[in-house]
């Protein structure tokens, strides 16, 4: 997003949680704006911090929004306190885009603010912002008006208060972003994607819902097309479904978007001159759409890559040595005997893929034991990795293992469900209280007050599903359990790292909500009988210790982190290795995906084949570092990735253990 404005000075945001926007740069950011020196010039630069920004927006506005919840219900300062003092999680997608207006608009003004987001679901969500910020405003306004009334009536006051104001400034900072946003004058958005099937598929989709927000996107960039060069069985192949996708993308996305290319380098780009000279190519007048040119050439296997025609008709060609000692994720120790299996990883490194040929050795290995691979990214990629349909429930792979179901978490409905449970209890509050007159001239009932659950609740209810799915707790006890619902094994295909951490943070701050809210029940016991509510938030209470617990055991849950032998890739996974042992979660192995093992003769493979076993080593140095026992598993390239059963259960056969190497 770019906007015009005095001055010439330029900012680049990055809003996604698992920053990565220093590691391109070759420079340190913070979420402080700090001048960036690349080449010679200066870009004014930060990595916004959502939970810091929403700190400093309570510091200032904590007496209004105290006194707007102390006057629309019966809770005393004290109370009222206590709430505030909680964490909110998902707190980064709400303020992010106030933060950034905030930023930008202060003195000296920018020319131009470049946002690099997070990836599609949580992008959705930061643009989808400003109706949550009004939402938020209405609700504001809705808890002051008995108050207002009172004053106006019985003391003669009409000025507005602090809390009035807070609700006004809400309002127009929520006309205004959502008005910015949808002016292409302004505010422009470019959609990025890979020259993939994958890709096109979550784009078709993503492009679609900014549609409904009332966001034009004008141009999309296909990045890292493969330029034209000398004859590799595996180059030839991969120039040849680029030039297909390239040629119908702009026919497959919504609105037909002009299309711009950026040809994939030899080394991945970091710093001043790379990115200048990417740069270059997409400000090119006569840039031009349309892919590389590929001479017909023969495609020939040879002793250093494995084709293979799969049953759905797809061929693969795989670059790895018919010699090099295999271990499939079934005969992996570090899965040996786990519960819950969690995938995570940097966008765009292949979790999804990884996560479904894991599943399906797993399956395939021991038929007695349920197998159940859920997907809790918003932007859910499984139904495509598979080729079949999928939806949020469970369903077997049409001629896969019959123990295995397949299922893309609807967060929003795991909210909903749970929401239906509390509402006839809080309904049973509201009336108790005497503000149906309330409720009834503000317009705003229990049912609109719970659709404003910050970002992120929906999330934790939907990985407290998982954790309900999951046969016996971390003890050895039997676990909450639906009839025929419960698996033996739960593999989790999560979002990108900044979410997927979130989530698993969460946990401890929902039970704090939980526990301050029964503490508010028990105080007011006298006036409202705890009842169906406080059962709820028992129930609730116990679902979430169980989560914990079996997050912390080592046996029960491993954390499986995906990555790519690159730069940018592995240091995000240092930082998420990091954070995981901070949060005492087991994650015992690194899968370093599409692997170039064995280069052949073709300059670019052997180019690409030493920078990535130049980053392996500098991963596996981490690793150890961290922990002796710390697994690094290789994926070979392959060229298409593999998509659906066949494919994925033969490229997972063709894995292999980093240790047997070296």
């Amino acid at each position: 997003m770019a906007e015009a404005g005095a001055g010439r000075r330029v900012l680049l945001v990055s809003t996604d949680p698992a920053h990565s926007l220093g590691d391109a740069l070759g420079v340190r950011l913070s979420s402080r704006v700090s001048p960036a020196r690349l080449g010679g010039r200066t870009l004014w630069a930060m990595e916004l911090d959502g939970p810091r920004a929403y700190a400093r927006w309570l510091t200032g506005h904590r007496r209004a929004l105290g006194d707007a919840i102390e006057h629309g219900t019966w809770l005393d300062r004290e109370d009222v306190d206590a709430l505030l003092r909680l964490s909110i999680p998902g707190v980064d997608e709400l303020v992010g885009l106030l933060e950034i207006v905030r930023v930008a608009d202060r003195s000296p003004a920018y020319h131009s603010v470049v946002i690099d987001t997070a990836p599609t679901g949580h992008t959705l969500r930061l643009l989808a912002a400003p109706g949550t910020v009004a939402a938020v405003a209405d609700v504001l306004t809705a808890l002051q008006l008995e108050h207002r009334l009172i004053r106006e009536q019985l003391a003669g006051i009409g000025r507005p208060e602090a809390a009035d104001r807070l609700a006004d400034l809400l309002a127009e900072q929520a006309r205004t972003t959502a008005s910015r946003l949808r002016d292409s004058r302004r505010a422009l958005f470019h959609w990025v994607l890979l020259p993939e099937t994958l890709a096109v598929a979550e784009s078709v989709k993503g492009l679609r819902a900014l549609a409904r927000l009332g966001i034009r996107v004008p141009h999309v960039i296909v990045n890292r097309v493969s330029p034209d060069g000398p004859p590799c069985p595996i180059c030839d192949r991969r120039r040849e479904i680029e030039r297909r996708i390239v040629a119908t993308i702009s026919r497959q996305l919504p609105r037909h978007p002009n299309v711009r290319i950026v040809q994939a380098e030899r080394r991945e780009p970091r710093g001043a001159a790379a990115l200048t000279r990417i740069g270059k190519q997409l400000l090119s007048e006569s840039q031009s759409s349309s892919a590389p040119s590929t001479r017909s050439r023969p495609l020939r296997s040879t002793s250093e890559h494995l084709e293979r025609k799969t049953t759905s008709g797809q061929g693969l060609l795989l670059s790895v040595s018919k010699d090099a000692p295999k271990i499939s994720p079934d005969v992996l120790p570090e899965l040996e005997g786990a519960r819950l299996l969690m995938f995570g990883g940097k966008g765009g490194v292949g979790k999804t893929t990884v996560a479904a040929a894991t599943a399906v050795r797993l399956a395939g290995a021991d038929t007695r034991r349920r197998v159940l691979l859920i997907s809790t990214d918003p932007a859910h990629s499984l139904g495509h990795a598979f080729d079949v349909t999928i939806g949020d429930r469970p369903r077997r792979i049409p001629h896969g293992p019959r123990n295995l179901q397949v299922r893309e978490l609807d967060a929003a409905a795991a909210l909903t469900k749970r929401r239906r449970d509390l509402e006839p209890a809080l309904h049973d509050i509201v009336a108790a209280f005497g503000s149906r007159q309330l409720v009834a001239e503000s317009g705003y009932g229990v049912h609109e007050l719970m659709e404003l659950a910050p970002p992120g609740i929906d999330e934790l209810l939907g990985i407290l599903e998982v954790a309900e799915c999951v046969a016996t707790g971390p003890t050895g006890a039997a676990a909450p359990r639906l009839p025929d619902e419960n698996q033996d094994l739960v593999i989790v295909d999560t979002a990108p790292t900044g979410h997927a951490l979130r989530l698993l943070e969460m946990p401890d701050a929902a039970r704090e909500w939980v526990q301050v809210l029964l503490r508010v029940l028990l105080k007011y016991r006298q006036l409202v009988r705890p009842g169906q509510l406080a059962k709820e938030l028992l129930d609730l209470s116990k679902s979430i210790r169980g989560l914990q617990g079996l997050l912390h055991d080592p046996v029960a849950t491993r954390f499986i982190v995906v990555t790519r032998a690159a730069a940018v890739p592995r240091l995000e996974t240092e930082r998420l290795i990091a954070r995981l042992r901070r949060l005492k979660i087991a994650s015992p192995a690194i899968v370093a995906n599409a692997m170039t093992l064995v280069p052949g003769r073709c300059p670019w493979c052997r180019a690409t084949s030493r920078d990535e076993r130049r980053e392996l080593a500098a991963l596996t140095r981490t690793a150890r570092h961290r922990s002796r026992e710390c697994a690094i598993i290789l994926t070979p390239l392959s060229v298409p990735p593999p998509r659906g059963l066949a494919a994925l259960e033969w490229w997972a056969g063709e894995w292999t253990d980093a240790r047997r190497l070296m």
